[in-house]
């Protein structure tokens, strides 16, 4: 991410419940992170921001932030 770029309240929640919940699992139109839906476009916006990416523990789709995605978080937190 962009030093100074700023990033919507939407997105600092979607970080903060995939950094909150463990469970996570692939739906139709989007990902289901413990009680939040989060559309296929948001995830996709936040990988292109390098804020968090996708990966697979024993073949299932997993999502995980990036170490940037833990410094928005840690920032977001401080205000």
């Amino acid at each position: 991410m962009v030093k100074g770029e700023s990033i919507s309240k939407t997105a600092v929640d979607t970080l903060n419940a995939i950094a909150r919940f463990r469970h996570q699992r692939r739906s139709n139109r989007g990902w289901l992170v413990g009680d939040k839906r989060i559309p296929s476009a948001a995830i996709a916006a936040l990988q292109q921001k390098s804020l968090l990416k996708e990966v697979a523990f024993s073949g299932e789709p997993t999502l995980i932030l990036t170490d940037d995605g833990k410094r928005v978080l840690a920032e977001q937190s401080r205000r």
